[in-house]
């Protein structure tokens, strides 16, 4: 069990020491205990650095975000799991200024903005501290595996272990009670160990029948990534769990089939949005055929929950093993 630690006191670490016309100077607790060595991602959420603990001499990765009920939310929903294929957390703090890295080859030098005073005083920002991940996402797997020869037997194989893996976690966010809601490649990744590891849950919410009226709103607007979007989010609709399974079967197609660019990938995406895989798909995949076509079923409850379609996969993965190993006797 890990400590939710929210509060930005710390008697030294945050004392300001100096100012200028121009910039606040503080003493910050991530750039005391932690040589920042790279910008692994940015955007309009926050950004996120790897990150080496002086004292520890181990890497993490440090997403910095503005304080918010979205982003506390996150941080007490990722405090209560752990699971070898969900991104580790250990622990976050706050902070009055946001880091502002200018990182390059052989230097962690960086700055801390003042941009409280320019924008919002009262502004606080949330450090949460994470098990560091590689860099390579599944979204940069797969667009590897669209550049090699057309739907080799490796890919096959290594794309059942990862579905494996995604359902694993999937099934574990479920039975704690909650639904991820932005499944995607960009947010999965793959740990030190080779582990699959899901990310990003920033979108996360509670799945709970007996939830009061705002938890109800909440599952009824439009949140997430629309490519992902099950049927029910995108109309608006009130959901549950089984979007995370719609989601689930596209990432499934997508890990076996090599799909091409530009308006040919969007008419072949939305028809698989609607169950109808390419016929090419459905000879050289039969058994992934039928189970995606299960995820991507129209109505939720005709969907499997994500402990059927381990079940279902462990199954699928064994024959497969069995198959090859008569192919190289």
């Amino acid at each position: 069990m890990y400590v939710i630690l929210l509060s930005s006191k710390h008697p030294v670490k945050d004392k300001i020491i100096g100012k200028t016309e121009n910039q606040t100077s503080t003493l910050s607790r991530f750039t005391d205990e932690f040589d920042v060595t790279e910008c692994l991602g940015k955007g309009a959420y926050g950004c996120v650095h790897a990150a080496r603990d002086k004292l520890l001499k181990q890497g993490f990765a440090v997403k910095i975000v503005r304080s918010n009920d979205k982003a506390l939310r996150e941080v007490g929903t990722l405090s209560k799991l752990l699971h070898c294929n969900i991104v580790r957390y250990y622990t976050c703090w706050m902070e009055d200024s946001r880091y502002q890295g200018h990182i390059t080859a052989g230097n962690s030098a960086g700055s801390f903005s003042s941009s409280q005073s320019i924008e919002d005083p009262s502004a606080k920002y949330l450090y949460i501290q994470m098990e560091l991940c590689k860099t390579k996402t599944l979204k940069k797997w797969i667009n590897e595996k669209n550049t090699q020869s057309l739907q080799d037997s490796k890919r096959r194989q290594e794309s059942v272990a990862i579905a494996q893996q995604i359902v694993c976690g999937v099934e574990y966010i479920h039975s704690m009670g909650h639904i991820h809601r932005d499944l995607k490649p960009e947010n999965i990744l793959f740990g030190v160990d080779e582990k699959v590891k899901i990310g990003d849950f920033g979108m996360v919410t509670k799945d709970d029948d007996d939830d009061d009226d705002t938890a109800l709103m909440e599952r009824s607007g439009l949140r997430g990534t629309s490519t992902y979007m099950a049927p029910e989010q995108i109309t608006g609709k009130t959901y549950d769990r089984k979007v995370d399974i719609f989601a689930l079967g596209l990432i499934y197609f997508e890990l076996l089939w090599k799909l091409s660019t530009g308006h040919e990938r969007g008419v072949v995406w939305n028809d698989a949005r609607s169950q109808k895989l390419p016929e090419e798909f459905s000879l050289t995949f039969a058994k992934e055929n039928e189970i995606i076509k299960l995820m991507l079923r129209e109505k939720p409850e005709d969907r499997p929950e994500a402990i059927k379609l381990m079940a279902e996969l462990e199954k699928w993965a064994q024959t497969q093993n069995m198959d090859q190993e008569r192919a190289t006797v």
